[in-house]
């Protein structure tokens, strides 16, 4: 049976009790020692906003795949489709991969595996996932699950280890569900997930948790119980709704007040998390990368370049502690807030 309906305005309700709330099963039950004392270091210093850092990243974002097979409006890569293109500075390799959060794995607690794109257009996907367990560390996949999956594909997507597949389903009908993912079948999705569920049905013992995502849009609003429904009716571990979306994507949630009042929000990325690219690139933030903040350097040197002190990263933290720099114009209209 599904939870309770979980919803959050991304406009209002601070982004850092989201991301707490929704990862918490996976990521604490991973903890060791030093994973619990780096977090317990890494909170302390975000809290007294401390601009260059003794902790490691707690949670890590790896762009597994920066190609989609959808058009959505909101998404950056809405006008790029798969095609005969060269892809392979887009999905990111097993062995690239390895590299990129060797540095990471002893103080992480979760990793998402997904970014912008399609992360199960990468059939090394599983192989990843199988990585981080080695390492006990909690992994989250993201789908629109509008592609067209084997049964085998499906068995083994269950089998790998993965901890939490979201699945979006932003309608209960065609018309109302493609307004947003464009080029998307809502058929193709529920196929898979109805064949997905009764794989997991039939396991004793399986670590997959669904979650079924509604992302709340003025012209799909109607339809929300229906796929409430639809969650329960998949057996799925919870059904979430994300208020305050936009068709526009980011920017119709850009933070719209004062300096004065986005420094009272703060910030939570810049401390807790890092953002890996598809070609091991490291991001300054998930908001930022999106925006145009430059790179600063690879994963694998993670360690090695001190990165994580990286000069761009500690000098917008302490445009947060108030040090008299202003802030960024990136992060002036970031909507991902660590309080209200």
């Amino acid at each position: 049976m599904t939870r309770n309906l979980i919803s959050t305005d991304i406009k209002k309700r601070s982004m850092l009790a989201w991301s707490i709330q929704r990862h918490a099963r996976f990521m604490f039950r991973r903890l060791t020692p030093r994973r619990a004392w780096n977090a317990a270091v890494c909170w302390w210093e975000m809290l007294h906003n401390r601009a260059v850092l003794r902790s490691q990243p707690v949670f890590l974002r790896v762009c597994t795949s920066d190609l989609c097979n959808l058009r959505c409006p909101g998404c950056l890569l809405s006008q790029e489709r798969v095609s005969g293109e060269d892809t392979s500075k887009r999905l990111m390799t097993f062995e690239l991969f390895k590299r990129a959060v060797h540095d990471f794995v002893p103080y992480v607690l979760g990793v998402n595996l997904y970014d912008e794109g399609e992360p199960l257009l990468n059939r090394e996907l599983c192989d990843m996932i199988r990585h981080l367990r080695l390492y006990h560390v909690a992994t989250n996949v993201s789908s629109n699950f509008s592609l067209r999956l084997s049964d085998q594909t499906l068995e083994e997507f269950v089998d790998c280890g993965l901890d939490r597949l979201i699945v979006a389903v932003d309608g209960a009908t065609q018309e109302t569900y493609s307004r947003y993912r464009q080029g998307a079948s809502l058929d193709l999705v529920l196929y898979n997930l109805r064949r997905l569920s009764e794989m997991q049905r039939r396991r004793r013992r399986c670590p997959l948790r669904l979650e079924i995502q509604f992302i709340e849009f003025e012209h799909n609003r109607h339809e929300r119980t229906q796929i409430a429904e639809l969650a329960r009716d998949l057996n799925a571990w919870r059904f979430s709704v994300v208020e305050g979306s936009s068709p526009e994507g980011w920017r119709g949630t850009d933070f719209q007040g004062s300096e004065a009042a986005r420094l009272a929000r703060g910030c939570y990325q810049l401390w807790v998390s890092a953002h890996i690219n598809s070609d091991g690139s490291v991001g300054v933030c998930d908001y930022g990368e999106d925006h145009g903040m430059p790179q600063i350097g690879w994963a694998w040197e993670y360690r090695s370049a001190k990165l994580r002190n990286h000069p761009t990263l500690t000098g917008l933290r302490r445009s947060f502690a108030g040090c008299g720099k202003n802030l960024d114009s990136i992060c002036r209209r970031c909507s991902l807030y660590r309080r209200t």
